[in-house]
């Protein structure tokens, strides 16, 4: 029980790594509000969080709107009356890369003014608004801890990813090393965990993807053709580490979950 008692929020928190995430910490004794925008698979989250025990608060929320960040915000507040963990794991994947052929694919040409606005919104605005509105009342609390999910894409560019993608990652991990900086006195820890290539529904990777990355990726585990790839509960791991208070003093850093693809 790594986090008893402590209040999560997780955005994009009814499928994918988000869910996974959340139900993570839920089975580890947190109370866990996810955050998503799409409300059919939001309620079946939640109810198969439920059905683990755990207290769990569903909110239908955009988090590239402040208002709706702040109105959810207060609601976990008005709800537990406190905010313990931060995970800003809401995103939208790039979608201009070709599965079937990358080759045939130009990433910065091929992307439109409004999937740019799109991504950046939500992948970066998003991530600042709700550490915007979760910061106050950590700091009246004095303590806290936020873990933003980046991406390989931010760290080095990735390879199957958009321009506007790799840039709110890169954004994601500057802004969180500065919130690190100024928050670290009041007890808020802040850092940063980076999937690479993760096995998840909506990843979408097709043969050409997946034999690039197998020759990009060294670590092996061993059992499966796809045993290069990230699995959700690896990213959930890392992200159960830098919640609780196996990681006190670890503020300002970056767990990169890439199976050595990059190192460093």
């Amino acid at each position: 029980m790594l986090v008893k008692d402590k209040v999560a929020i997780v955005t994009g928190g009814s499928r994918g790594i988000g869910k996974v995430i959340a139900m993570t910490l839920l089975r580890e004794g947190a109370k866990v509000s996810i955050w998503a925008r799409t409300p059919e698979p939001l309620e079946k989250a939640a109810q198969e969080m439920r059905a683990e025990g755990g207290e769990v608060l569903a909110i239908r929320t955009d988090v590239s709107v402040s208002d709706w960040v702040n109105r959810s915000t207060q609601q976990v507040l008005d709800t537990w009356g406190r905010i313990d963990i931060l995970v800003n794991n809401a995103g939208i994947l790039p979608h201009t890369i070709s599965a079937a052929d990358p080759s045939k694919t130009n990433p910065f040409l091929d992307l439109t003014d409004e999937r740019w606005a799109e991504e950046i919104a939500t992948d970066l605005s998003g991530v600042f608004y709700c550490m915007r509105a979760a910061i106050k009342p950590m700091m009246e609390q004095r303590s806290g801890r936020i873990i933003n999910i980046g991406s390989l894409a931010g760290f080095m560019g990735g390879y199957f990813t958009s321009p506007s993608y790799s840039a709110a990652k890169a954004g994601l991990m500057g802004m969180s090393m500065l919130a690190a900086r100024w928050l670290g006195k009041y007890g808020i820890n802040i850092n940063v965990v980076n999937p690479g290539p993760v096995l998840t529904e909506g990843a979408g990777f097709g043969p050409a993807q997946i034999e690039a990355l197998g020759k990009t990726i060294p670590f092996r585990r061993g059992g499966s053709e796809k045993d290069f790839l990230a699995t959700t509960q690896d990213i959930a791991n890392a992200v159960l580490y830098l919640a609780s208070d196996l990681s006190s003093f670890v503020s300002g850093s970056r767990i990169n979950v890439f199976g050595g693809q990059a190192m460093g």
